[in-house]
């Protein structure tokens, strides 16, 4: 008689936090819901009772960014890589990184042109959300088919990441909703642009799905400059950029989000044309111009 076949085993710590990414996503699409409850019915369209719900599914969004960034991870250094794994990722992916985004970029539009008072139409609002949908599903779709175990081959990414794309949206909001009078420009004027960025969130959000599926590519910067082992100087560099960072989050990461998908593809466009990679015009790695530790 044959012995039944053994039931595969779960990784329990990376799919933990790869669940933690999706139920960050839920918790934000959820929160992105609620601010329309929550919207003051004689607020202007920076009412802080809607701003409130958005900066706290931004948060969530950012959050589910880091678990993200550790499952897999964790996954390798452990030795738990798994097919159920990749499309448990991907699963949340789409989610966190394609459906909440997007409803935030279709929400908080809408509110702002309803407070000001100006028409749109609403479908040509979701077909450009929904290509924003559309390029993160067949992003990750791609990725799956066409990624290795190997860390060399994950220097580059074909086409924007869908957690940077994610990111480029909600840094957008936080900068409007909390960050704008933090870059010492004039309130009135800090209100204006604030309102600008939210008139252009649908069409940010279509470019970005179109970026997300394009051939650009883009330089994995954590496989770059983190690694897993640095010397105490490089670390102690990190530590302060990371407080900077914190420091500042208000317009920073906005800046950043915007550097990397701008800049990125230009980076990306140039080497195209000249056959190379895109990570030849970045600076080199905070370790690689010292000596090496001695054995």
């Amino acid at each position: 008689m044959n012995a039944p076949a053994r039931r595969p085993l779960i990784p329990v710590l990376p799919t933990a936090l790869t669940l933690g990414n999706l139920v960050c996503g839920f918790i934000a699409i959820a929160k992105t819901v609620d601010a329309l409850q929550g919207a003051a019915p004689d607020g202007g369209p920076l009412d802080a009772l809607f701003a409130d719900k958005i900066v706290q599914a931004c948060w969530f969004l950012l959050a589910s960014m880091v678990f993200d960034a550790l499952d897999g991870r964790v996954a390798r250094l452990m030795n738990q890589t798994s097919p159920f794994g990749t499309q448990l990722d991907s699963l949340a992916d789409v989610v966190t990184f394609g459906m909440a985004p997007a409803l935030l970029a279709k929400v908080t539009y809408e509110h702002t042109m309803n407070r000001l008072g100006l028409p749109f139409h609403h479908g040509v609002v979701t077909l450009l959300c929904s290509l924003y949908i559309i390029g993160a599903a067949l992003r990750l779709a791609r990725f799956n088919v066409t990624t290795t175990e190997d860390e060399a081959s994950h220097d580059t990414f074909t086409g924007l990441p869908s957690p940077a794309a994610a990111a480029a949206v909600v840094t957008t909001c936080l900068f409007v909703f909390t960050g704008r009078h933090e870059i010492g420009v004039d309130a009135e004027l800090a209100d204006k642009g604030a309102i600008v960025l939210l008139r252009c969130l649908p069409f940010i959000a279509c470019a970005l799905g179109l970026l997300m599926f394009s051939r650009v590519r883009y330089v994995h910067l954590a496989q770059r400059y983190v690694k897993q082992r640095t010397r105490a100087g490089t670390f102690v560099k990190m530590v302060i950029a990371g407080w900077i960072v914190v420091l500042f989050h208000e317009w920073l990461l906005f800046a950043v989000s915007a550097l990397y998908v701008v800049g990125g593809l230009v980076l990306g466009l140039r080497a195209g044309v000249r056959g190379t990679s895109p990570a030849d015009a970045l600076p080199a790695p905070w370790d690689d111009d010292e000596e090496p530790p001695a054995p």
